[in-house]
């Protein structure tokens, strides 16, 4: 059985009408960056958005990339990646590149430590301190009661929010935090500092140049007048799926949503009324279920000011991101936190406005040469380029470079009296013969969609007469034609292979077996060359090159 909500909601930050029918979960409407739209494979989403995104937009315009593993905290696995071109490399770790010092990322990684060297350099930061391990509760409640609620605590090297604990009304809650953060939640070391209400703004910079924001607003739901609450948080996280960056970062219901539920008399079996606008969460953090708002035109020259300052007062930082508390009224903000590597999800993605191309802005910072260079509208799958680094059978990965070229496309659907598995697996080999990229796919009336792309248009134009010819005692009796400029994945793909007969599985497992000979030989071969006597003795003369090579290349960066 249903509940139905209580006549008054008593927590006014909690319970808001939604100003218009916008704001509801049914109207939310993704606006893609046209390069981007379902460019974006399973393995490049969530966590690694930013990752990929960067690595793609470089590789997209011919740079060579490269992935590989290196070992960190504590002998955990994590991928990294290079980009390459005739003059020099760059490394990258998630959004950050190495113009960004060692030293600079280890102050961000110490909130204590960041706020220390903003506020040397009058950056306006939270009033508050850090407390050590050996430091007791008595000397942390004591500082609270000086500065006054509402208060936040947070540990000083922790992320995506956890731990983080904003607006503490009263000394009870206060004191069970602390210790849920230091001793449940692991965190010794933790700050206490004033809350300071306003929106909170993650704003992206380079250098002196402020790119862009975003508010990072709280999961919530929206009322319908027929849904209950947990009903509205499954319907929300449907939407947040079809999101690149919010695919693993989903609502969970968890203590926290019920608690914050009942503060104001409702539960997860509420019904609200339609357009009421709930809050779930106090914490706006995307992980657990906050949302990404686009508000670059809502930024004042001073704002923008403080957030460039902040990058100033930290040595080495090239690129950032900070989280700014804005203050609307009296034009001004504090900086809560200053990320050397800001993920790029919020922005590329987000849930509500204009997305922003940061990592375009990103490569054309590191390889600015490459800035007006047309990018390839292919992409690369992700998926099987990382898994032999993460199933640790290889420690790096050369991803081979897109075609050069402008890139010629067309999407043909075609119908007739054909056998459609017999047609398509005829269509790949087409398409592999003619260095074609592309898929098929199959439409409800079981016509064959075919879109094939490449560098010689004549080729590409051509493929109409190819599907007409189609293979031997098949008929095709219209193909119809249209342009075709959407990203696709390197390389052919067939897309819902259905209905398959016993007869077809069987030639696909002895194609797939003799694939694998061919491999296996070609595997040997290359063991028997690496294993040979000529390939020993010609070692240290290979060896000598590889290090005259390492020579050459750190003598033109350091001359650079």
């Amino acid at each position: 059985m249903q509940a139905t909500k209580p006549k008054k909601a008593t927590w006014e930050f909690t319970t808001n009408k939604a100003h218009n029918n916008n704001d509801t979960n049914e109207n939310v409407e993704y606006r893609w960056l046209p390069h981007l739209k379902d460019a974006v494979p399973p393995a490049g989403q969530g966590k690694r958005i930013s990752t990929y995104t960067v690595a793609l937009e470089g590789w997209r315009r011919g740079l060579k990339l490269k992935f590989y593993s290196v070992f960190e905290d504590g002998n955990k696995l994590k991928v990294r990646y290079s980009l390459e071109n005739k003059h020099r490399v760059h490394h990258f770790s998630l959004s950050m590149g190495d113009k960004v010092s060692d030293k600079a990322f280890k102050i961000c990684d110490d909130k204590d430590l960041t706020k220390q060297y903003l506020a040397k350099e009058n950056v306006p930061v939270p009033v508050g301190k850090m407390f050590e391990e050996d430091a007791s509760v008595k000397e942390i409640i004591a500082y609270a009661k000086e500065l006054g609620f509402p208060l936040v605590v947070k540990p000083t090297d922790g992320n995506a929010g956890r731990g983080v604990f904003a607006n503490i009304q009263d000394m009870k809650s206060f004191k069970e935090i602390v210790f849920h953060v230091r001793e449940e939640l692991e965190f010794p070391n933790i700050i206490v500092e004033k809350y300071y209400p306003g929106e909170e703004f993650r704003i992206y910079v380079i250098e002196n140049q402020v790119l862009g924001a975003m508010n990072r607003r709280p999961a919530n739901v929206v009322g319908d007048g027929k849904h209950t609450i947990r009903q509205l948080i499954e319907r929300k996280n449907n939407i947040r799926k079809m999101n690149p960056h919010l695919t693993s970062r989903l609502i969970k219901i968890d203590k926290e949503i019920e608690d914050l539920l009942a503060r104001v008399g409702y539960t997860l079996d509420t019904v609200l009324d339609q357009g009421e606008f709930v809050y779930l969460r106090e914490k706006s953090n995307l992980s657990t279920g906050g949302e990404a708002i686009d508000v670059t035109e809502q930024l004042t020259p001073e704002l923008k000011q403080i957030a460039i300052n902040a990058g100033k007062a930290i040595p080495g930082l090239a690129h950032y991101g900070v989280d700014m508390i804005v203050d609307k009224e009296n034009n001004t903000g504090v900086i809560l936190e200053v990320n050397a590597r800001p993920g790029l999800g919020g922005h590329l993605f987000p849930i509500q406005g204009q997305p922003r191309d940061f990592a375009k802005k990103i490569i054309d910072y590191y390889f600015p040469e490459t800035a007006h260079k047309n990018r390839s509208l292919l992409y690369f799958d992700f998926d099987s380029v990382i898994e032999p680094i993460v199933r640790r059978s290889a420690s790096y990965v050369e991803v081979l470079p897109p075609p050069e070229g402008k890139l010629y496309g067309k999407k043909l659907v075609v119908s007739g009296d054909y056998h459609r598995p017999r047609f398509r697996r005829w269509i790949r080999r087409q398409a592999h013969k003619n260095y074609l990229h592309g898929f098929t796919d199959l439409l409800e009336n079981n016509d064959v969609v075919i879109v094939v792309a490449g560098t010689d248009q004549k080729i590409v134009d051509n493929f109409k007469n190819i599907c007409f010819a189609g293979p031997e005692g098949e008929k095709v009796s219209h193909v119809d034609e249209e342009e075709w400029n959407e990203p696709l994945l390197i390389g052919f793909e067939t897309k819902r292979d259905y209905n398959l007969s016993r007869k077809e599985i069987q030639e696909l497992i002895q194609e797939k077996d003799q694939i694998e000979r061919e491999r296996d030989i070609l595997r040997k071969n290359y063991n028997n060359i690496r294993s040979s006597r000529a390939w020993r003795m010609t070692f240290p003369i290979r060896f000598i090159l590889y290090n005259i090579k390492q020579f050459i290349r750190s003598f033109k960066h350091n001359k650079r």
